[in-house]
Protein backbone atom coordinates (compact mmCIF):
# COMPACT_ATOMS: atom_id res chain seq x y z
CA UNK A 1 0.00 0.00 0.00
CA UNK A 2 1.44 3.29 -0.81
CA UNK A 3 0.98 6.71 1.03
CA UNK A 4 -1.80 7.91 -1.22
CA UNK A 5 -3.73 5.11 -0.73
CA UNK A 6 -3.14 4.86 2.63
CA UNK A 7 -4.67 8.79 3.00
CA UNK A 8 -7.31 7.81 0.49
CA UNK A 9 -8.55 5.05 2.76
CA UNK A 10 -8.57 7.07 5.98
CA UNK A 11 -10.42 9.97 3.98
CA UNK A 12 -12.52 7.83 2.52
CA UNK A 13 -13.55 6.19 5.74
CA UNK A 14 -13.47 10.33 7.30
CA UNK A 15 -15.80 11.36 4.50
CA UNK A 16 -18.62 8.26 5.54
CA UNK A 17 -18.76 9.06 8.79
CA UNK A 18 -19.32 12.62 8.55
CA UNK A 19 -21.19 12.71 5.92
CA UNK A 20 -23.88 9.89 7.53
CA UNK A 21 -23.52 12.28 10.83
CA UNK A 22 -24.53 15.62 9.76
CA UNK A 23 -25.46 15.22 5.89
CA UNK A 24 -22.59 17.36 4.31
CA UNK A 25 -18.66 18.55 5.22
CA UNK A 26 -17.46 22.34 4.43
CA UNK A 27 -13.87 21.75 2.11
CA UNK A 28 -11.85 23.43 4.49
CA UNK A 29 -12.96 22.22 7.91
CA UNK A 30 -12.75 18.61 6.77
CA UNK A 31 -9.39 19.16 5.28
CA UNK A 32 -8.03 21.03 8.55
CA UNK A 33 -9.30 18.07 10.98
CA UNK A 34 -7.62 15.25 8.80
CA UNK A 35 -4.44 17.78 9.27
CA UNK A 36 -5.07 17.54 12.72
CA UNK A 37 -5.70 14.33 13.49
CA UNK A 38 -3.88 12.56 11.27
CA UNK A 39 -0.90 14.94 10.63
CA UNK A 40 -1.57 14.66 6.94
CA UNK A 41 -0.42 17.84 5.25
CA UNK A 42 -3.43 20.22 3.84
CA UNK A 43 -1.04 19.93 0.15
CA UNK A 44 -1.84 16.22 0.87
CA UNK A 45 -5.19 16.06 1.94
CA UNK A 46 -7.02 18.54 -0.63
CA UNK A 47 -6.40 17.05 -4.24
CA UNK A 48 -7.08 13.37 -2.88
CA UNK A 49 -10.11 14.75 -1.07
CA UNK A 50 -10.99 16.31 -4.93
CA UNK A 51 -10.19 13.45 -6.81
CA UNK A 52 -12.01 11.02 -4.44
CA UNK A 53 -15.14 12.76 -4.11
CA UNK A 54 -17.03 11.96 -7.15
CA UNK A 55 -16.34 7.98 -6.58
CA UNK A 56 -18.41 8.48 -3.43
CA UNK A 57 -21.33 9.58 -4.53
CA UNK A 58 -20.83 13.26 -3.66
CA UNK A 59 -21.33 16.30 -5.15
CA UNK A 60 -18.68 19.46 -5.05
CA UNK A 61 -21.03 23.24 -4.40
CA UNK A 62 -20.70 26.88 -2.78
CA UNK A 63 -22.69 26.98 0.22
CA UNK A 64 -25.15 29.91 -0.54
CA UNK A 65 -26.51 31.88 1.88
CA UNK A 66 -30.31 29.56 2.01
CA UNK A 67 -28.10 26.79 2.42
CA UNK A 68 -26.44 28.41 5.41
CA UNK A 69 -30.03 29.10 6.37
CA UNK A 70 -31.09 25.30 5.83
CA UNK A 71 -27.95 24.03 7.83
CA UNK A 72 -28.04 26.65 10.55
CA UNK A 73 -24.70 27.88 9.84
CA UNK A 74 -23.58 31.30 10.36
CA UNK A 75 -20.11 31.51 8.49
CA UNK A 76 -18.80 34.23 6.57
CA UNK A 77 -18.43 33.99 2.29
CA UNK A 78 -19.52 30.97 0.30
CA UNK A 79 -17.29 27.88 1.66
CA UNK A 80 -16.88 25.13 -0.54
CA UNK A 81 -19.15 22.10 0.65
CA UNK A 82 -19.47 18.67 -0.32
CA UNK A 83 -22.88 16.42 -0.27
CA UNK A 84 -24.68 12.94 -0.88
CA UNK A 85 -26.03 13.23 -4.50
CA UNK A 86 -29.31 12.60 -4.16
Amino acid sequence: MTFKNHVEEVLKDELDNMIKQQGYILETEFCIKMCEKYSFAIYTVRPILRRIYPEMSLIKRRMSDELKRFYGLSIKGCPIMYMPDK
